[in-house]
């Protein structure tokens, strides 16, 4: 029998006994050198490429010319579309910085508005007007210190944000409007034994400051240690500013992640913010 009765006799097998499903394995493995004869006669299979490496590189070239929407738009779909991607991680941490970098820009926003500042304002009360947390007005516009005057203008971005904790990963990703926003690599992951999976809730968040609390407004809080508690599970986001003299005594079990990253979090949920322990 020669090759090509023996491909139409192996076509007609396939059909008959998987049907569909068996004609798309021979397509991928047979026809298109997924599976190949060695040296010694047996099958070898062909490694798949790694589709998350063109994107990334094509994401790169996209940054580089300046087109950082359509850059974007690559990334996601690396994200999206091939998780098992080698390159995930990187296009996570690519993509990250450009969401935190557009969110926190002086620039106008689909989820930014602009406040003016007026006489016998303060952080305190354009967080009460506004809605938003007065660590984030802080942060958004660049501020360092408390004193603001009338006429200055803010601009106040907005984010529906909930977080994902991952045992498994080891890492916490945040989601805007249920959509990948940036992902934060922990320094240290130490859950409690019994730790519930499931939905919660942000309960608290705290800043610490030479073993007592501090709020927004003190002057010891820009140099203050965070904590993000989560409600009914005992897990806590926490980070020390001082390593050599800490603000507060770690908790025994949580997740450490570095100053600057806590930092930022801080500034972007808030108090029932919804959080998944997978």
């Amino acid at each position: 029998m020669n090759t090509p009765t023996k491909s139409l006799v192996i076509i007609g097998l396939i059909i008959v006994i998987f049907g569909g499903g068996g004609f798309a394995a021979y397509e991928l493995f047979f026809k298109k050198g997924g599976l190949r004869k060695g040296d010694n006669g047996q099958a070898v299979v062909t490694p798949t490429p790694d589709q998350g490496v063109p994107l990334l590189e094509q994401a790169k070239q996209l940054l580089a010319k300046g087109d950082v929407g359509q850059a974007r738009s690559v990334l996601t779909s690396l994200i999206q579309s091939f998780p098992g991607s080698s390159k995930v991680e990187d296009a996570q941490k690519s993509l990250g910085d450009l969401n935190i970098q557009q969110f926190f820009s002086p620039g106008p926003g689909p989820d930014k508005t602009e406040y003016t500042v007026v006489r016998g304002d303060s952080i305190a009360k354009i967080a009460h007007k506004t809605k938003a947390a007065e660590e984030l007005i802080f942060k958004a516009n660049s501020l360092d210190n408390l004193t603001i005057q009338p006429g200055q203008k803010f601009i106040i971005p907005t984010g529906q944000f909930s977080l994902v904790i991952s045992p498994k990963t080891q890492d916490l990703k945040l989601l805007n409007h249920d959509t990948f926003f940036k992902r934060y690599k922990p320094v240290e992951f130490k859950l409690p034994p019994r730790l519930k999976t499931g939905q919660f809730k942000i309960s608290e968040k705290v800043a610490w400051f030479s073993g007592g609390r501090v709020a927004f407004g003190d002057k010891n809080y820009l140099g203050s240690s965070r904590w993000i508690v989560v409600n009914e599970n005992g897990l806590t986001l926490y980070s020390e500013t001082n390593p050599q003299t800490p603000n507060v005594q770690p908790p025994n079990t949580g997740i450490k992640l570095a100053p600057e990253d806590l930092e930022e979090l801080f500034a972007l949920v808030g108090r029932d913010t919804p959080v998944v322990v997978e």
